[in-house]
């Protein structure tokens, strides 16, 4: 006897699971393809940033830390006006060993101080003679560094021995410390490289 073919077993088109998978395999090719596109326009703009970054940040460092210190100059030049007032009288009559207010009156230190800042804050904001701003921000800053030694107890008078606002005011100024230092070294780059052109 011929044995006759079931109607159910009729053969389907060849391999309909791999028509599905090539479909499958192409839209993640796509997909890839798009994230990539994406990750590239990323990148690019990344790069964009980073370079106005490396060009530009050392300035803008220079003249916000500039206008900071210019600012907080102008304010001593008017009595009860900086909150930094009373803690300039007392450090400068420690590092004058009482000489303020005994012989220098205070307000003429707290004007000096107020002279100092606004002198560094426009040296640094102009750009002009950067070579000689960063000495006296040395000054500056050891002057305003100061208490954190030399009125500890003044500084670190809130509960639990925490900084009270005034010696948070204080220690704030670590961050000019290493703005300062970021300038210096790039100050004293730039200096060397237009002596080497003007050789």
């Amino acid at each position: 006897m011929s044995a006759k073919a079931c109607p159910d077993e009729i053969v389907s088109p060849a391999c309909p699971d791999m028509f599905a998978e090539d479909t499958d395999s192409g839209v993640m090719r796509r997909e890839v393809r798009v994230t990539r596109r994406l990750l590239d326009a990323v990148a690019a703009k990344e790069a964009v940033v980073h370079d106005w970054l490396a060009r530009y940040s050392i300035t803008v460092l220079r003249i916000s830390m500039g206008a900071v210190l210019f600012g907080f100059g102008v304010m001593k030049y008017f009595p009860g006006v900086s909150p930094a007032e009373d803690m300039v009288l007392a450090t400068t009559h420690l590092l004058s060993f009482g000489l303020v207010p005994a012989v220098i009156p205070g307000s003429v230190a707290v004007a000096l101080t107020a002279t100092l800042e606004c002198t560094i804050g426009l040296l640094l904001i102009t750009g002009w003679w950067l070579r000689l701003a960063i000495p006296l921000l040395v000054i500056q800053l050891a002057g305003i560094l100061s208490p954190i030694v030399l009125l500890t107890g003044r500084i670190f008078a809130g509960a639990y021995h925490m900084p009270t606002l005034e010696g948070q005011y204080v220690l704030k100024n670590v961050i000019l410390l290493a703005a300062a230092m970021m300038i210096a070294t790039t100050v004293r780059r730039r200096h060397h490289g237009t002596r080497k052109v003007g050789q």
